[in-house]
């Protein structure tokens, strides 16, 4: 008992981050927790102070271990196996589309073009032979607004021209 070893650490580290970060919202939104994670993630690996670690941050141990963590290619690789294709679509002469009851208008740009829609951490992205040309951010939010809350979506989604955005990323040193 109080002596984590290999997953238990993982499910304490998840169940400090449910209390300390999560539990702090009243609904898990896409848009608020991807605004607050960065600040969490800073706090936790180098302010917040650990008891297996006599009290100091996490980033006291990554730089120890710093030959052990995950290079950007390793971590970029591991990141592609959270996106998914979805579907597949031709754009209108206006470019837009249906989405979840809604017209959601995709870009000019790839009007009367067949477009392959992925889901990943970005949101629901619009892709060319691979390449993101825009990207419809809020998806995950829609998509539960339309089990539970269909009447408060937007009358009309609107895809942004895509920017890859910095996601706070946790390393993890055995």
């Amino acid at each position: 008992m109080y002596h984590p070893q290999t997953n238990g650490k993982l499910e304490r580290a998840f169940r400090d981050d449910m209390r300390d970060f999560y539990r702090q919202y009243d609904q898990w939104l896409f848009t608020p927790l991807q605004r607050d994670l960065p600040a969490y993630v800073h706090y936790r690996n180098t302010v917040r102070g650990h008891h297996a670690l006599g009290g100091k941050p996490a980033l006291t141990r990554l730089n120890e271990a710093y030959h052990r963590t995950a290079s950007q290619d390793v971590l970029d690789c591991l990141e592609s196996y959270a996106s998914y294709e979805v579907a597949r679509k031709v754009i209108s002469a206006t470019g837009s589309m249906r989405l979840f009851g809604r017209n959601a208008y995709v870009g000019m740009m790839l009007a009367n073009t067949e477009v392959a829609f992925w889901e990943s951490l970005e949101g629901l992205e619009a892709r060319i032979d691979g390449t993101c040309i825009t990207v419809l951010r809020d998806y995950r939010t829609y998509r539960q607004m339309t089990c539970y809350r269909r009447r408060e979506l937007p009358p009309f989604l609107a895809f942004e021209v895509y920017q890859p955005t910095m996601r706070p990323r946790i390393a993890v040193a055995a």
